[in-house]
C-alpha cells in the first residue's frame, strides 16, 4: 500500500506541476539567457520543464512515501 500511494502522489503532484508551475517557470528560465540560435531557447526550456517535473515527481514520491509508512509498518504485522 506504501508503494502505492507514493507512485499515487508522485503521478498527482507531476501533472500539478506540468499545468501549473512548469510552463512560467520553463518560459522565465529560458529567457534569462542570449542564445546563438533559437535551438538553444528551446534545449534549455525544454530541460527546465522536465527538471522541475522530476522534482514534483520527487516531492509527491516522499509525500506518498511518508502517509504510507504506517501502513507499512501494519502490513509486518499482520
Amino acid at each position: 500500500m506504501r508503494y502505492v500511494l507514493a507512485m499515487l502522489c508522485g503521478t498527482i503532484s507531476a501533472a500539478l506541476a506540468a499545468t501549473f508551475i512548469s510552463g512560467p517557470v520553463s518560459g522565465w528560465l529560458s529567457t534569462q539567457f542570449v542564445y546563438q540560435s533559437p535551438d538553444g531557447q528551446n534545449d534549455v526550456e525544454q530541460m527546465a520543464f522536465l527538471g522541475v517535473l522530476i522534482t514534483a515527481m520527487a516531492i509527491g514520491w516522499a509525500i506518498g512515501w511518508a502517509v504510507g509508512s504506517p501502513y507499512a509498518k501494519r502490513e509486518r504485522l499482520d
